[in-house]
C-alpha cells in the first residue's frame, strides 16, 4: 500500500514537473509575433525584406560608413537632428530606456536630416549623450535623401521662429534593418520603451 501511494505521488510530481517545464519554456523561449500583435505595438514588418543600395556617410567618430556597417546585427535607424526641440531627444531617450536592459541590443543609429549643421563633431557631442553605444551618421544632402527615400523617410526644412532660422520636419518612425542589411520593417511613433523591447525580442525569430 505504501509502495502504491509512493508511486502515485511520484507520478503526480513528475506530471507537475512536466507542466511547470512547459510553462517555463513558454515564458523563456520567445515565440513568433503575429501580425495582429505587431500592429498593436506599432510594428509593421515586411513579408520580404527590401534591399538597400550602397550609401556613403560619416559617423560621429569621423569614420566613413556604408551599407556594410549595417550588417551583422539588427539595427534601429532613426532620422533626426541635433537641434531638434522635442521629437528627437524624446525618441533617443526612449531608445536608451529600451536598449539599456537588453543583453544583445540592436545597434541604434541616428541619421542626421540636417547635414548643413550636423557635423561629425556636433553629433559626437549629441548622440552619445543619450547612450555611449548610439551612433550618429551625417553626410551630404544627396546621400541623406538617397538613404531616406529607400527607408520611406520624408524630411524638409521649415522656417523657424527667428528670421533666417529653420527646423527640419521629418518622419519619426524607427526603421529596422536586418543583419543582412535589408529594410525589414518599421515602428511607428509615438514610441514606448516596453513596446520597443517586445519588438526587439521577436527579431531573431
Amino acid at each position: 500500500m505504501e509502495s502504491g501511494v509512493r508511486n502515485t505521488l511520484l507520478g503526480i510530481a513528475a506530471f507537475i514537473s512536466v507542466i511547470l517545464g512547459l510553462m517555463l519554456a513558454s515564458v523563456i523561449t520567445p515565440r513568433p509575433m503575429s501580425n495582429e500583435e505587431a500592429a498593436k505595438l506599432g510594428y509593421y514588418r515586411f513579408d520580404e525584406p527590401r534591399l538597400i543600395s550602397e550609401f556613403l556617410m560619416t559617423d560621429h567618430l569621423g569614420r566613413r560608413v556604408g551599407l556594410a556597417d549595417l550588417k551583422g546585427r539588427w539595427s534601429l535607424v532613426f532620422f533626426g537632428f541635433s537641434t531638434c526641440p522635442d521629437v528627437c531627444p524624446t525618441t533617443l531617450s526612449v531608445l536608451n530606456d529600451a536598449m539599456r536592459p537588453l543583453k544583445d541590443a540592436p545597434a541604434v543609429v541616428m541619421v542626421s536630416v540636417d547635414p548643413d549643421r550636423d557635423t561629425p563633431e556636433r553629433l559626437a557631442q549629441y548622440v552619445p549623450a543619450f547612450n555611449p553605444d548610439f551612433i550618429g551618421y551625417t553626410g551630404t544632402f544627396d546621400e541623406t535623401v538617397k538613404l531616406a527615400e529607400q527607408l520611406n523617410i520624408a524630411f524638409g526644412k521649415v522656417p523657424g521662429d527667428v528670421p533666417g532660422s529653420y527646423l527640419v520636419d521629418h518622419s519619426a518612425s524607427l526603421v529596422l534593418i536586418d543583419p543582412n542589411g535589408r529594410y525589414a520593417g518599421f515602428i511607428k511613433a509615438p514610441h514606448n520603451a516596453s513596446k520597443i523591447q517586445r519588438v526587439v525580442s521577436s527579431l531573431s525569430l
